[in-house]
C-alpha cells in the first residue's frame, strides 16, 4: 500500500511537469528514502498510465475450519502460486457475489 502512495506522489508531481530531479528529491524530503529509491519510484511512475490502485487494508479474521479443508485450500494455494489469504478472500468475494446476485433477484 506505501509503495502504491509514493509511486501515485511521484507519478503526480511528473503530471505537474517537475523537472525528475525536483521530484526525486521532494520524494527523499517526504519519504525519508535514498535517491536511488526515489529515482526508482520516479521510474516506475513513468512506466504507468494513471495512479496505481491502492489496495484495501488487510484484517486479520479468525476462523475455524475442518482440517481437511485446511489441506485443501493450503493444497490448492501452493498449486496455484497464491497465498492462503488470496485463495480465501477470492472464494468468500465469489460466494457472496453470488448470495447477492441471488437476493437482488428475489426482491425483484
Amino acid at each position: 500500500m506505501e509503495l502504491a502512495k509514493r509511486i501515485n506522489q511521484a507519478y503526480a508531481l511528473l503530471k505537474k511537469e517537475q523537472l525528475q530531479s525536483q521530484v526525486i528529491a521532494h520524494l527523499m524530503k517526504q519519504y525519508g528514502v535514498s535517491q536511488i529509491q526515489a529515482y526508482r519510484y520516479v521510474q516506475q511512475a513513468k512506466e504507468i498510465n494513471g495512479k496505481m490502485a491502492i489496495p484495501e487494508a488487510s484484517a486479520v479474521f479468525t476462523v475455524k475450519i475442518p482440517p481437511s479443508l485446511s489441506t485443501r485450500v493450503r493444497k490448492f494455494a501452493n498449486s496455484q502460486g497464491m497465498t492462503i489469504s488470496k485463495v480465501v478472500s477470492a472464494a468468500l468475494e465469489d460466494f457472496l457475489a453470488k448470495k447477492d446476485h441471488v437476493q437482488k433477484r428475489e426482491t425483484s
